[in-house]
């Protein structure tokens, strides 16, 4: 009995510890980095059948033409540890996506997963507009909200493409399944349209970008 009031109490304080740690600033003059771009969207499970829960996608600074140069040429070499090699740049990290919280597994688990992303480009088609990310983490969309938090160390790039309602999918694959476009000068991933989605109705929501987002990026530092 007293280990179980023990718990109600201190699970409270350990999930409040965290988002204070979550909101703690990252930028150099002790602000956070500013937000300029945010979606939310829903995850489809790696069977299909299910919504395995909201994610967000903050964008802070989108990759410069040098960044995707460097990015393009460890591409053409083939080599996952070189493309983790330029993803790892001085310049760190440009943004970072949040991962479902767990439940009934304590405080700690509730707090939403946050990604690093270490590149971020957009670009616009006749077909309509893309948004590349990529991380040097796994991101286990539409895996089990567990086996999502792992933290494994990976190259992964995400492409989400945008209907002319604005909601987009996105689709995710590791380093031997992405390639460089020279007409879009952009990564795309093979076979786009037979992959399977792994987020479904993405859209833009930067009416809250100001409100929100910036302490929400302080979730993870250290890149």
């Amino acid at each position: 009995m007293k280990g179980n009031s023990l718990r109600l109490i201190l699970d409270p304080l350990v999930g409040a510890a965290i988002c204070l740690a979550a909101i703690l600033p990252l930028g150099a003059a002790g602000r956070p980095s500013p937000v300029i771009e945010q979606f939310e969207a829903r995850a489809v499970s790696v069977s299909g059948t299910e919504d395995t829960g909201r994610i967000g996608i903050y964008i802070e600074r989108w990759s410069s033409n040098d960044d995707v140069e460097r990015v393009r040429a460890a591409l053409a070499k083939g080599d996952p540890d070189m493309l983790l090699l330029a993803l790892q740049q001085p310049r760190g990290r440009v943004g970072v996506v949040l991962m479902p919280g767990v439940q009934a597994h304590g405080a700690r688990t509730r707090i939403r997963t946050p990604k690093n992303l270490l590149f971020a480009q957009q670009i616009l088609t006749p077909s309509g507009r893309r948004v590349i990310v990529a991380s040097d983490e796994h991101l286990g969309l539409g895996e089990s909200q567990i086996d999502a938090r792992r933290e494994i160390y990976e190259f992964n790039v995400m492409e989400i493409r945008f209907g002319p309602d604005g909601a987009g999918v996105a689709k995710v694959a590791s380093a031997d399944e992405v390639i460089y476009n020279p007409v879009t000068k952009s990564l795309e991933l093979r076979n786009f349209a037979t992959r399977p989605n792994r987020l479904i109705d993405v859209r833009a929501d930067n009416s809250a970008v100001r409100t929100k987002a910036d302490g929400v990026l302080a979730a993870k530092s250290g890149k």
